[in-house]
């Protein structure tokens, strides 16, 4: 019995086939890929210093310095104390919000119970049954129950 499989991540190489395959290109794939690459870096480089990567039409990384509580159970505190620590906050533009809520309301009426490469889970699907967004009779294309 398969279990619902999850997405694959998109690479820099994956994006670089990606976009040699459309067909207002007129770049070589490793030519894409080198200026991908160079734009990761300098992505990676802003966020290390403590800026927001804003990524158009999707939305904004955002890095965070935390420090951490000091708790009276010796069980919860590291040895030497609680280092502070960083972390991301990543925030969707309202335009690519509400189109992804509208992608997957147009696909939940269709039967694909999901995004493409993004499918719900059994506890999800379960939810969805019971709220009655999806038919108590549905089922994912390996032959699973939804």
């Amino acid at each position: 019995m398969g279990g619902v499989r999850r997405p694959t991540s998109l690479t820099v190489s994956k994006m670089a086939k990606h976009i040699s395959d459309r067909e207002d290109n007129i770049y070589d794939t490793r030519v894409i890929g080198n200026i991908l690459n160079m734009y990761m870096d300098e992505c990676r480089k802003a966020l290390l210093s403590g800026e927001r990567v804003q990524i158009s039409r999707v939305g904004t990384i955002i890095p965070e310095v935390k420090t951490r509580i000091s708790y009276s159970l010796p069980v919860c505190n590291k040895e030497g104390g609680n280092p502070p620590y960083t972390a991301f906050r990543i925030s969707r533009n309202n335009h690519m919000r509400e189109e992804m809520n509208r992608l997957l309301m147009q696909n939940i009426k269709k039967g694909i119970y999901g995004l493409k490469k993004l499918p719900f889970n059994k506890q999800q699907l379960d939810i969805l049954r019971d709220s009655g967004y999806i038919p108590e009779d549905a089922e994912i294309e390996n032959g699973d129950k939804k």
